[in-house]
């Protein structure tokens, strides 16, 4: 093909306002799938056979300037990539490891970024303008939020999160994360049916650690999994589950989730975040016999409870010392996860470890972060959860009173390279 456009600027402008009008969904697939693409070529020749004139290569052109994205496309096939957002200046680029500046060629501007937001917006049915100034949609595996420059001064910004159906912690590489007998731990506390609440700021690594915990759930255990976007992909993940998968929208959500979800005899609940008036609801589940992986934010373990019962008191009249009691009662552990920055990459790593009880929480294990080390220590388990090991049969020996130093993980990842 020649290096001059093979088709005149006005032309493909009206192909593409057709194509968009017409097949915004099948545009945004493109971004992600070939397939899609090849679909698009020959609506292409299809519907606009007097530009074409049946030529694949014109076609293939026309599909290239509607849906590629330039360097956003090339940077998502990084599959490391969890994060691509624009702050009005700078393209800002985020892996589980490491976060850059975009410095390649050429350069972002913020033109190039309102069309990308406006294809997803397209695909969606939504406006991007002055009067609805901020979008909020999630197509396939990516999520994206954008503010127009009318309420933002620097301009545009824009934040895309890219979820994979894949385990980003799991056994090979979960010694950056804790020590292995903590992985052990964490495979035993599932199997003996413990209720987990998993806490921590917003990119600690709370899905990724819920979705290990599911990892270990054998198929006899039916789940069902409840989020408010398709993030943790775990029909795609784990073909030998029986999972129901469902996600909140049309006037649906969590707390209707819930319900439903005990009208189709699960063993498990998974709630990817508990943030409102659903926990109480969740904890009734509790309470019936069904058993719970959630995330919440919270400033520690210890905080879990309390935290549950403000949720509960956004929708319920709770009498607050009982409900903490039943939480105390029933909910068997708390998970604090962090995230640090350490000479110029993201650490990931367990906090700590809280067994809940009615009289006093146990923290039966911590782990504290000291210029490239880490210094564990772990205390003993209950009497009653020992021996609901042994009434399970579950043959596991938790490393009590221990304290020991080990190093974080100095491998560093660069993720931003000049070929995007």
């Amino acid at each position: 093909m020649s290096t001059k456009a093979p088709i005149k600027p006005e032309v493909l402008k009206n192909v593409q306002d057709d194509l968009i009008q017409t097949h915004a969904e099948l545009i945004v697939q493109g971004l992600l799938d070939n397939n899609a693409r090849e679909k698009l070529k020959y609506i292409v020749i299809k519907e606009h056979s007097h530009v074409v004139k049946g030529n694949e290569e014109l076609a293939d052109y026309i599909v290239q300037e509607t849906v590629g994205t330039g360097i956003i496309e090339e940077i998502i096939k990084d599959e490391s990539i969890t994060d691509i957002g624009y702050n009005g200046t700078d393209l800002i680029v985020e892996s589980n490891d490491v976060k850059k500046i975009y410095k390649g060629t050429p350069a972002i501007t913020e033109d190039y970024i309102v069309r990308i937001i406006q294809k997803f917006a397209n695909a969606d049915g939504k406006d991007f303008t002055p009067k609805h100034p901020i979008l909020d949609t999630v197509f396939e595996n990516i999520r994206i939020n954008a503010v127009h420059k009318v309420n933002s001064p620097y301009g545009t910004t824009m934040s895309m999160r890219v979820s994979r159906p894949r385990l980003a912690l799991n056994k090979k590489n979960f010694n950056h994360f804790a020590p292995e007998y903590m992985y052990d731990f964490f495979k035993t506390i599932t199997a003996a049916q413990s209720n987990i609440a998993i806490s921590g700021e917003t990119g600690t690594g709370k899905t990724e650690f819920q979705k290990l915990l599911m990892s270990f759930i054998p198929f006899e255990q039916k789940l069902a999994l409840i989020e408010d976007v398709k993030e943790s992909h775990v029909k795609e993940m784990f073909k030998d589950k029986d999972i129901i998968s469902w996600i909140t929208g049309n006037g649906i959500e969590i707390t209707d989730l819930i319900k439903a979800g005990l009208r189709n005899n699960p063993r498990w609940i998974i709630i990817s975040e508990t943030r409102s008036k659903e926990a109480y609801e969740m904890i009734q589940a509790v309470l019936s016999g069904h058993h719970i992986i959630t995330t919440l934010h919270a400033v520690n373990a210890r905080a879990i409870p309390k935290r549950f019962v403000n949720m509960a008191k956004i929708g319920y009249n709770v009498s607050e010392d009982t409900l903490e009691g039943d939480i105390r009662r029933y909910f068997d552990f708390g998970i604090h996860i962090k995230r640090i920055t350490y000479k110029g990459s993201t650490l990931r790593y367990l906090a700590e470890v809280v067994e809940f009880n009615e009289d006093k929480d146990v923290t039966i294990f911590e782990q504290k972060f000291d210029d490239g080390k880490f210094n564990c220590k772990t205390n003993e388990l209950s009497e009653a959860f020992k021996e609901r090991l042994k009434e399970t049969n579950i043959p596991f020996v938790f490393p009590e009173n221990k304290e020991h130093q080990r190093l974080a993980p100095s491998k560093k990842v660069e993720i931003v390279e000049q070929k995007y």
